[in-house]
């Protein structure tokens, strides 16, 4: 298996009223300010004309025709009419006009989690009141609502775009699953979507954070096309971008496990398993199925390694399968450089020394990143780096698991003194049966 790490960089181009909060100018437009108590709006510009609400003192109002002494005023879905003379004051406002759609839900609140009061035509012309993020505040049948500024003209709320994306730099290819990827953005994102599907079946929607993010390529060789998109804080999704490159890694020589055997095999020693669990152990056997630095040549052995690291990994993660924060808050006090670099990943990889030697072995920035030790690739390879070199305590997995010698006792001092040596040995011994029933 080749160890050299990548890691996905993010360049991001802020858009600069949104990063200094700046309000954001609305264009203006003549309009009314209500200083009766209540005024009736009518279908038309006379008393014979039908009611169909009331709008109130201080709701304010675009003008969009006049008649007389009749102003005309979008109330709801249609524009209506009011008598102005004595009632209303003349003013400019702030405005808005529906352009980028056919049809503008209107909202309780300023989220598209609040309910829909109602929908604003292409065209209608509108008061802003209030604003909040790129959501602005209108006044809706005599309501305070609330639509996106993205449809009105006049309000520049930017669209999200993914500017520029490469991987690996636009190198023509990689001899390692692991790729740095690169990606420009017009304006800030909250989340990303990142896959080998152009559709992004199956891909989640994961928090962007200043923090880098690794991705990994499918096993097969050949030419791979990464598609990426990010989501900003007010729903809007970019549009796709993609990248190809040649993916080419050689064959490895590790032993193939039979899912089917192996999973009937743990249930039988460790009982039933949840979902969550299942999909953290098919992580973990894919990579120990490309994982050389086992022993590889010598099945026995292989095997006891495997069923080490394994004992070890559900001891150290609380039996999910998956890489976790150490849960503790005050044993971190203690370590180099405090809790930044507590307790992550597989093995929980500790003190600031370590998150360095393991980033500089990996190509990976662990000291000012030390989240990226939670991510599950790189987490795999702290894990086996660590403990067949010797990394976390100067003590290798092969000095106590070799030809000749099985010591799952002692093995636990390549990780953490003998604490729980005891346990995770009587773990390995079920996983070396699980392991040597297992393999194809």
């Amino acid at each position: 298996m080749n160890k050299q790490h990548n890691v996905l960089y993010w360049s991001i181009i802020g858009v600069l009223l949104c990063i200094v909060g700046l309000p954001v100018q609305a264009q203006e437009c003549e309009g009314i300010e209500v200083l009766a108590s209540s005024l009736n709006v009518r279908t038309g510009a006379s008393t014979s004309y039908s009611k169909v609400g009331r709008i109130n003192k201080g709701e304010k109002y675009v003008t969009v025709a006049e008649q007389g002494n009749w102003k005309k005023i979008w109330f709801a879905e249609q524009a209506r009419w009011i008598y102005a003379k004595y009632y209303t004051k003349s003013m400019t406002i702030n405005c808005g006009s529906v352009v980028n759609t056919n049809s503008l839900n209107v909202r309780t609140g300023a989220s598209t989690n609040y309910t829909k009061a109602g929908t604003m035509p292409k065209g209608s012309e509108w008061a802003i009141i209030g604003e909040s993020g790129a959501w602005r505040k209108v006044w809706y049948k005599s309501e305070a609502r609330w639509v996106h500024g993205y449809y009105l003209d006049g309000n520049n709320i930017a669209d999200i775009e993914v500017d520029s994306f490469t991987i690996n730099n636009n190198a023509a290819s990689s001899d390692s699953r692991y790729v740095t990827v690169f990606a420009a953005l017009s304006e800030m994102a909250s989340y990303y979507q990142i896959s080998e599907n152009s559709y992004f079946s199956g891909a989640e929607w994961k928090p962007y954070s200043d923090d880098m993010i690794a991705f990994t390529l499918s096993e097969e060789n050949g030419e791979k096309t990464v598609y990426f998109r990010v989501k900003n804080a007010d729903g809007r999704i970019s549009n796709t971008a993609s990248d190809s490159i040649e993916l080419a890694v050689q064959d490895t020589k590790a032993y193939r496990i039979d899912r089917d055997l192996f999973f009937s095999n743990i249930r039988s020693q460790f009982g039933s398993l949840k979902q969550s669990q299942v999909n953290g152990l098919n992580f973990l056997l894919e990579n120990i199925e490309l994982d050389e630095y086992p022993a590889i040549n010598n099945f026995t052995v292989w095997a006891r390694q495997i069923a080490y690291m394994l004992a070890t990994t559900k001891h150290e993660v609380a039996n999910t399968y998956t890489p976790i924060t150490e849960y503790s808050n005050t044993t971190c006090k203690r370590y180099d450089g405090g809790c930044t670099y507590k307790g992550r990943g597989y093995v929980q990889l500790t003190h600031k020394y370590n998150y360095q030697n393991m980033g500089d072995i990996l190509g990976v920035d662990l000291v000012s990143y030390p989240g990226l030790a939670l991510d599950p690739d790189i987490a795999y390879n702290v894990m086996s780096y660590g403990m067949f070199y010797g990394i976390f305590t100067g003590r290798t997995l092969g000095r106590y698991i070799k030809q000749g010698k099985t010591d799952y006792y002692n093995a636990r001092r390549v990780i953490n003194g003998l604490d729980k040596a005891s346990l995770i040995k009587g773990y390995a011994k079920k996983f070396q049966t699980i392991l040597t029933n297992s393999v194809k």
